[in-house]
Formats: structure tokens, sequence, C-alpha cells
């Protein structure tokens, strides 16, 4: 039999109990005037409740154990995530009425205080164990990160409802909030070379021989790329799969120290997903630097390198500080195993100085687009980034979180013009 050790906090008097405790020194007072003995029956009456109330709830033991199972086990922004929570009770006595909400860190939000189902006493003589009850809740995922969820916390109330106590039950479980990932267009783009005069056009689509084959649908694939006759071959959704990838390796850099917390943050780690997932199943080898692991050193490829890349940006922050020199190391790898400048897309704040940290990179790329991230009605405080970055040979993106990111990726070829 497991060894429950819930954590507790002190009993504590609620309104009531103290309006009890004051009604019984007014009586008390009240009987020094009067002389009168019935008014000290009373006194000792209305002080002795909440005193009962404390020890009861000093003394109720409450022996229960918590497994925790989430459905899916990790999610993205917000999708419907449920957690499942599998009680049981392995205590003589049958669990007190008793509120019970689960434990969460900022910035997610806990689900509002419920009534905790009663669970029955368990027998040794007739169970090996307790039964096991379920109890199913919704998860906020509003925000991206890893968020520790639990312990159990049960609010215990005497019958009276004079004294209150917090037990804690369960350890802690950790579940996965993925970034929004959208689905990208293919498009062609004309872009300047690193001088920023001749124009090239070249199409972001993998340029190797494809060896097509077919593998199962995951979440995520893009329904353009469905195998229709695998399909009806195995009776189940199918996607094509490279087996082989183009060799020209991509680097998409976040510049996190240009950004504070908040929504052009999120916009930002977004934007980086999105074009890396998109990239990767076009059949570009893809380097990651700037979010805070890897720093461009490792190359990531579909399909699993997809599903690494997101969620190694589930945990990204701001303060994930690069030196400018990162980005141009990750810049100079991917050039070393490409037969090309490689393609370099920049996501930046448009705070002051933010140009200065990726200038330079233009120069040693294919196509260098960069998205500088301001509020809409700060688009005069953008400008000088944005000029600073178009003289230096970068296609630049204004944009704004509220606007939409396929709608802007779409627009890139307009920019410059299509092939």
């Amino acid at each position: 039999m497991p060894t429950p050790r819930p954590t507790r906090s002190l009993p504590r008097l609620t309104a009531r109990g103290w309006g009890f405790v004051a009604a019984g020194v007014v009586v008390l007072v009240l009987t020094q005037l009067f002389r009168r003995q019935e008014l000290a029956y009373l006194a000792c009456f209305l002080l002795a409740v909440p005193l009962l109330s404390l020890a009861w709830v000093a003394l109720r033991r409450i022996a229960i154990t918590v497994r925790r199972r989430f459905s899916p086990e990790s999610g993205t922004v917000g999708q419907a995530v449920t957690v499942s929570m599998f009680l049981q009770n392995w205590g003589s006595l049958r669990t007190p009425a008793a509120a019970w909400r689960e434990r969460t860190a900022p910035p997610l939000e806990p689900a509002p205080p419920a009534l905790f189902p009663p669970l029955e006493r368990y027998s040794s003589s007739t169970l090996d164990e307790p039964p096991v009850q379920r109890l199913d809740y919704p998860l906020d995922t509003g925000r991206r990160g890893e968020h520790p969820i639990g312990p159990l916390e049960l609010t215990l109330t005497d019958p009276f409802g004079c004294a209150t106590r917090r037990l804690g039950f369960g350890g802690t479980d950790t579940v996965l909030i993925t970034p929004t990932v959208y689905e990208l267009a293919r498009i062609d783009l004309r872009l300047s070379t690193g001088d920023g005069a001749e124009q090239v056009s070249r199409r972001l689509v993998g340029a190797g021989e494809q060896d097509v084959i077919a593998r199962k649908y995951l979440p995520g694939d893009s329904m353009r790329r469905v195998h229709w006759p695998a399909t009806a071959k195995h009776g189940e959704l199918m996607v094509r799969q490279d087996d082989q990838r183009n060799d020209q390796d991509a680097v998409i850099l976040l510049d996190a120290h240009s950004f504070v917390p908040g929504d052009d943050f999120e916009w930002a780690v977004s934007t980086m997903a999105s074009i890396a997932v998109h990239l990767m199943s076009e059949g570009f080898g893809v380097r990651l630097v700037g979010h805070g692991a890897g720093d461009g050193a490792e190359v990531l490829v579909a399909p699993f390198g997809a599903s690494r890349a997101v969620r190694e940006l589930a945990r990204t922050g701001p303060d994930a500080v690069h030196d400018a020199s990162d980005f141009r190391a990750a810049v100079d790898e991917a050039a070393l195993t490409s037969p090309d400048a490689p393609p370099v897309f920049a996501i930046v704040s448009s705070a002051p100085g933010a140009a200065d940290r990726i200038r330079g990179l233009a120069a040693m790329s294919s196509h260098a687009v960069v998205f500088v991230v301001g509020e809409t009605d700060a688009r005069a405080t953008a400008a000088p980034v944005s000029a600073e970055l178009r003289s230096s040979g970068w296609t630049v993106v204004d944009c704004s979180p509220d606007e939409s990111l396929p709608a802007l990726w779409r627009s890139l070829g307009e920019a410059r013009g299509l092939a």
C-alpha cells in the first residue's frame, strides 16, 4: 500500500467561525454586566463551536493517491487538452465533502474550484487495492510553454463551516504546449542576392531527385501531400514522403534579445515554427538559432525534425539571449554544407538596435527575408529598423501580432515580384 504524503496548511477560521468568536466574546461581556448564568452557557457554546471546528479539520485524515494523464499528451496553443486524474482512497473513512482544484503556475489559469466527488473507504479485507475513480477537466492552453500541473489541492471544511484547511495530494506533472504552426503556401520568390542588386528567382521547394514513398498521415501534414493511390490501397490516409531531401540548408533566426514578453514575442515564436516546418516539408534542412537550444549547430530535417523544432520552441523565452556572432556562425555552417549560399529568415522586433545584430547576414544569403514585428500603430517606430535592413539587402516584411502569417507569406512574392 502506498503511503500518501499530503502537503498541509494550518487550519484557519472562516468568516462564520470568526463570527462565532466575536459573538461569544460579546455574550461573555454581557454575562459580566447582567450576571445571568444562561448567558455564560451561551458564550461557552459560541466559543466552543469554532474550537471544535478547528480540531475537526486539523485531525481529519485523508489518504488518497493521484495519477494524471493528458489527452493528447501535448497540445498546441488553443487546442483542447483534457487532464484525467485517477484517484484512490486508501483511508478507512469515506472522503468528506471538499472543494478541489489543480495548482498551476502562471501564466496558466487554474480551473475554478469544484465539488470533490466522495471516495468510498478502503477495506484491505475485501479489496487488494481501492477502486479507481476518474476525474476529468479541461486544461487552459492559452499560453505556450512547459507547464507544471499539480498537486491536487483539497479545501476541507468542517460540518459547521467554521474552519477550513488546504491539503495537497500527488506530485507535479508537466504538459507541453507548443506554438501555433500555420500552413504556409508554396510560393515563388524573386529576391535579391547578397549585394542587394542582382535579381534572381528561386522557388522554395526541394530541388533534389525525389523517390516518392508513402507513410501514414500525421497531424499537421498538409492535405496537398496526400498520396491518393496509397490511401486507396491501405484504406487509411497516406501522404507522400520524400526519401531524399534537398541538400540545401536554410537558417531561421529569432532575435529574442530584441523582444519583451508579450504578444509580439509569441507571434515571433509561432512564425519561426511555421517557417521551419514549411521548409522542412519542402525538403530543406533547417538550422534554428536564437531560440535557446542548439544554436544552429544541428540540421533538422523532415519528418522528425518538425516535431523536434516545435517542441524546442515551446520552451523558448525572451531570455534566450544570443550574441550576434552566433547568428553569423549558423549561416557560415549552413554555407559549408550547402551548394549555394543559404536562405536566411529572421524574426526581429522593431526595437532600436535590432538591425545592428543581423545587418551583415544578408550578404551571406541567397534569400534574406526578415519579419520586423511591432504594433500596428508603431510603424513609424519600426521604419528606421526596416529602412536599415532594406538598405543592407534584406527583404523586409513589417508586421504586427494581429496580422495573418499565411497572408504575409503569400504577399512575400509581391514584395519583389513573382517569378
